[in-house]
């Protein structure tokens, strides 16, 4: 019988910490957005945030290939 409350106790101390992280990891993300929100308000650039994927490259040009046909 002292085993199942020992049980009940540890499941529940490891749902109430993983709990604590998750409203630990939103709060932090809220505060993180806020800044971002703020410094755009601001006009400011923010350079982490800025994707060298997402700037347009130069106009490749394709070459006419032509084809040969098949012995």
């Amino acid at each position: 019988m002292e085993a199942m409350i020992y049980g009940a106790e540890a499941v529940s101390l490891t749902l109430t910490v993983a709990g604590l992280l998750c409203l630990l990891a939103a709060a932090m993300a809220g505060i993180l957005l806020g800044y971002v929100a703020d410094e755009d308000a601001k006009r400011r650039r923010i350079e982490w945030l800025e994707e060298p994927l997402a700037m347009p490259g130069l106009p490749v040009r394709v070459e006419k290939v032509e084809l040969r046909k098949a012995a």
